[in-house]
């Protein structure tokens, strides 16, 4: 095609896109606004009365800076990009309130003056809406996210099952002075839960992505406490390691340092803790240089504190330090409503860890409610693993739980009514007799009954069936 065809073809199609350009503008999506090189309203797309509430025959022929001075738009971006001779993009508010994001062009002549300028806009008062909302409603998430955090920290696995209003009371204040870094002091009989509790206050404070560092103070000879506590320089005494050791109060930079049985530590060890805790610096054991810490202190004793002061046996001014916040928890004999729910619990541990499905019967449940618990939930624990590892078959019967509790509950047999009674000396019979004897036949020619009914009495108290 020679030079003067391509000329003809392009004033063709010119001719031709003059004749769609309304259709074009039509077409456009984006409201278009178009000027002389004075800022005259020479063409606007059909949607421009809807959207700037002005008719397109009272736009044509108005300037830009008068309708900016009317305020159907602010600022006036074809306005703008007559100042500047570029190309612009803006947001823009109309009068009827609404959002606009507008890019104007200038198109150039021949001596490089403003023929023209294009201006095409977009509503984004629905983005801005979406955007607000969105904010909001990230500000609900970080919110709830907050909560979450804070329901995940109250249940993560500490073993702490309770259902007896008197835990829901301990649970409700541990929830309360979790995130303080106060003192806490935990007060309780052995076996109590006294380090779950510890460890959940750790679990629950903001330090919880931090070290939990306990140690059994009554567990260590004194000699050794100080170097477990406050760490030593190599060679700083005999049999001291060649490299020294970071002391637990150091390992616990910035996290929470549990101290169990407080009351077993020794009354100089006591005075170098205090100094410790009010001045929050240490010194290893042959060490010149004082460490700065930064830990959060929990203490737990199964003695009265307060008594052990008076008595000279504990420093008055350390436990005055550490009674900032004291807890009480009750001995399991006060909270019986625990007692299920925590078998239970011990139940579904044991049957995760061994793979099995075992459960426990109605008497042997009974036994264990009425029994005293001078060890508290540790002697519960220990005593339900004993009679699941010992138990023949998938349910736990009274006869084969520990002596402790069969025998030192108080309560008689005939006391559990006589059909109760009568079942479970049978069923300690029968158990006896399998154990011993293995076999259906055996266990029948044993006890003189029929081979049927030592089956169904063996599926019943041992097998579970």
């Amino acid at each position: 095609m020679n030079n003067t065809a391509g000329k003809e073809k392009v004033m063709k199609l010119e001719e031709t896109l003059k004749e769609h350009l309304n259709e074009i503008m039509d077409a456009a999506s984006d409201d278009l606004l178009i000027t002389d090189g004075d800022g005259v309203v020479i063409r606007v797309s059909p949607s421009f009365e809807d959207r700037y509430g002005l008719p397109e025959d009272e736009a044509l022929g108005k300037t830009v800076f008068e309708l900016e001075e009317k305020g159907y738009f602010k600022p006036s971006i074809i306005a703008e990009v007559l100042r500047r001779g570029e190309k612009i993009t803006m947001d823009q508010k109309l009068s009827s309130g609404r959002d606009i994001i507008a890019t104007a062009t200038p198109v150039f002549g021949d001596l490089g003056e403003i023929q023209f300028v294009v201006s095409f806009s977009r509503d984004i008062t629905e983005m801005h809406s979406l955007q607000k909302r969105y904010s909001s409603l990230q500000n609900k998430v970080e919110k709830y996210e907050d909560e979450i955090n804070k329901l995940r920290k109250a249940n993560t696995e500490t073993d702490i099952v309770s259902k007896s209003v008197q835990m829901d009371k301990v649970m409700a204040l541990i929830a309360q002075v979790a995130d303080y870094d106060t003192s806490v002091l935990l007060l309780g009989e052995s076996g109590v839960g006294k380090t779950a509790l510890a460890r959940k206050i750790h679990q629950m404070s903001n330090r919880s992505h931090n070290a939990f560092v306990d140690i059994n103070c009554a567990a260590i000879p004194e000699n050794l406490l100080e170097a477990e506590l406050f760490g030593y320089e190599k060679g700083s005494f005999t049999g001291a390691d060649s490299k020294g050791k970071v002391g637990l109060i150091e390992m616990a930079q910035q996290g929470t340092l549990f101290l169990d049985e407080i009351s077993e530590m020794p009354l100089a060890l006591q005075a170098k803790l205090l100094k410790a805790i009010q001045e929050k610096k240490i010194q290893r054991i042959g060490g010149v240089k004082e460490i700065d810490v930064d830990f959060r202190l929990v203490t737990a004793s199964n003695r009265n504190l307060a008594e052990a002061a008076e008595q000279g046996t504990f420093r008055k001014d350390l436990y005055y330090r550490l009674n900032v916040m004291n807890i009480s928890i009750p001995p399991l004999r006060e909270r019986k409503e625990d007692i299920a729910p925590l078998i239970y619990h011990f139940l579904d541990q044991f049957n995760e860890r061994y793979g099995k499905n075992k459960s426990i019967s109605k008497q042997a449940m009974d036994l264990l409610y009425s029994y005293e618990w001078p060890g508290n939930v540790r002697e519960l624990s220990n005593f339900v693993e004993r009679a699941y590892i010992t138990s023949m078959g998938d349910v736990i019967h009274a006869n084969e739980l520990p002596d402790e509790v069969t025998g030192n509950t108080g309560i008689k047999e005939e006391d559990m009514g006589l059909d109760a009674a009568v079942e479970l000396l049978e069923r300690r019979v029968i158990t006896e007799a399998y154990r011993k004897y293995k076999t259906t036949i055996e266990v029948a020619k044993y006890l003189k009954i029929s081979q049927p009914t030592a089956s169904r009495k063996i599926k019943k108290y041992i097998k579970g069936e």
